[in-house]
């Protein structure tokens, strides 16, 4: 009978901390946000890769990866067993943990050569009918672009299925833009958009005067901690799941960005058709369009894509699994 009744007040407490963090409000508070890397598995004994822990309400929560599909998922600590500690970047030696999507990905994407513009994943690593549709809300003092994104929701009812869209975040523009941000998480809740929240930083610093190669995150004294974490933080706090995947600012980095990325299990994204430098997208690009009103001319161009009807429109986790 007490083991009935144990089992009965475990089930209810994890009931509680995953209706709590539906509930998440700006104003409710996370503590103690830190990066981890373990191994671990979930109640359904599936394997997951813990990239976060934090408390609220004095319950520890972990942030994991599904390293199969690269969803981001959210729960209590005590919901996790077989956890084995993990030290990126080597390489890991379990092999059910080296063959698994993200990990590979992860490694492959984080190691040599690196250049200073567009390092990393630019476009689909398998064979898809589609493309990806990736918008950066930079620092910004300007309303966003509504009737785009009124668009892609017109996109959605014609299709009957929410418009799948990764949307590079900045922890600023959130501050400034909550009525927007609101808006957005509104839109998915109704299933009108479905939305990857990449990291794009949270200052997203930029010195028009300043060369690129000591500009953006590479600007002297850049706490990349806190650009990373404080952008995750505040999506959690909304209740929003932060995606594995990191836009770099201007998309510009070097060695110790990418390897701090590593660390922190996050797979950088670039794109190989940014709009409004006339790149032009096919099947698997990763286009790039700024939906903060900065950049009007990547809207123009990316309308005749919305318009067609042969355009297929894809999740960015679809980019990397079969």
């Amino acid at each position: 009978m007490i083991t009935i009744i144990k089992k009965i007040t475990y089930l209810v407490l994890i009931i509680s901390c995953l209706f709590s963090f539906s509930s998440f409000a700006a104003h409710h508070n996370i503590a103690d946000y830190q990066p981890i890397f373990l191994s671990a598995y979930n109640q359904e004994n599936e394997l997951r890769i813990v990239i976060r822990k934090f408390y609220r309400d004095e319950t520890l929560y972990y942030l994991a990866v599904n390293p199969n599909t690269f969803d981001t998922e959210l729960a209590p600590a005590v919901t996790f067993t077989k956890l084995v500690t993990l030290y990126p970047p080597q390489i890991f030696i379990n092999s059910e943990l080296s063959e698994t999507p993200y990990l590979k990905i992860l490694m492959q994407y984080t190691s040599p050569s690196y250049y200073l513009q567009n390092y990393g994943v630019t476009h689909a690593q398998t064979t898809v009918d589609g493309m990806f549709l990736t918008i950066d809300m930079c620092p910004s003092s300007k309303p966003f672009e509504r009737d785009f994104f009124h668009k892609l929701i017109a996109i959605s009812s014609q299709n009957h299925q929410p418009m799948p869209i990764a949307i590079s975040i900045t922890g600023l523009w959130i501050t400034h833009h909550k009525e927007e941000f609101n808006w957005l998480i509104q839109a998915a809740k109704e299933n009108k958009l479905a939305i990857t929240w990449v990291n794009h930083s949270y200052n997203h610093t930029y010195y028009p005067e300043i060369p690129e190669n000591e500009n953006f995150l590479l600007l002297p004294h850049t706490d990349i901690k806190q650009e990373i974490l404080e952008t995750e933080k505040l999506l959690l706090e909304y209740g929003q799941l932060p995606s594995v995947f990191f836009r770099f600012p201007g998309l510009i980095s070097d060695e110790k960005l990418v390897l701090t990325l590593r660390a922190y299990g996050l797979i950088p994204i670039g794109a190989n058709a940014w709009l409004a430098k006339d790149e032009q997208a096919r099947q698997g690009s990763f286009i790039l369009v700024h939906g903060n009103s900065n950049e009007p001319q990547g809207i123009e161009k990316v309308l005749p894509l919305l318009n067609n009807p042969n355009s297929h429109w894809l999740p960015l986790e679809q980019a990397f699994v079969k």
